[in-house]
């Protein structure tokens, strides 16, 4: 855009600005196809810039995408955390995710607020009140999972690590970790979970080995190889 002053044509460069959806998964984890049709249904009702962000335990997270929005030279971004019904925790680990982001990117020029929706429960509510009258479909579900020998023996392992996936061993980095430790254990006879927050969450990310229950704190993605061979001894300073 440009703006005529006087002599002089000032040359202005408005830099895009950017809406993040924010989701956090449940300790059961997260219907990954349903948040994509709904961030695609998003994304097909409007021209805006959308994108999706976890809070905890998913990726890409908050961090991530805030350092794609840095990236990508976006000016603005707004946070909409999205959970019915209202989760307190989402909004408040939201907004210290952004603290720690902007503490941890010094320099970083993008402006970043969080608006809180005042309608979406109310909407869900009359949706539901819309499906009162619906006759359902037959359950037809067989309730043989809770018998099944596939779901009753423990997996052969020698080595059970956890990996620890709340809010602030994300922001450290727990998503690329759990990727690389699940890589490194496909073949082998070590066992990687990721878990909910495991705490003391400042020295995350965090990794619990069994046998044992040693503990590895402030840990990444490189020392994935020697968290699942059981070679600390490798581990990177």
């Amino acid at each position: 855009m440009s703006v005529d002053s006087g002599s002089h044509r000032v040359i202005v460069v408005l830099r895009p600005h950017r809406v993040i959806v924010v989701l956090r998964p449940t300790v059961s984890g997260l219907d990954e196809s349903a948040a994509r049709r709904m961030f695609d249904a998003v994304r097909a009702g409007t021209d805006a810039d959308v994108r999706i962000a976890y809070l905890d335990v998913a990726s890409p997270s908050l961090h991530e995408v805030l350092d794609r929005a840095h990236t990508d030279d976006v000016g603005k971004v707004v946070l909409i955390p999205v959970a019915v019904p209202r989760d307190r925790y989402l909004l408040t680990w939201t907004s210290k995710a952004v603290a720690n982001w902007r503490e941890t990117r010094i320099g970083a020029e993008l402006e970043v607020s969080l608006h809180e929706s005042e309608t979406l429960e109310g909407a869900v509510a009359a949706q539901v009140i819309d499906e009162l009258g619906a006759a359902g479909k037959p359950i037809t579900a067989s309730p043989a999972s809770y018998r099944s020998p596939a779901w009753s023996v423990i997996e052969q392992h020698d080595r059970h690590l956890l990996v620890c996936k709340g809010p602030r061993c994300m922001a450290y980095g727990a998503g690329p970790l759990h990727r690389a430790m699940s890589a490194a254990a496909k073949g082998t006879s070590a066992k990687v979970t990721g878990t909910g927050c495991l705490s003391p969450c400042n020295l995350g990310p965090l990794v619990i080995a069994n046998p044992g229950g040693t503990w590895f704190g402030h840990v990444d993605a490189g020392d994935a190889e020697a968290l699942v061979s059981g070679r600390e001894d490798r581990l990177a300073d």
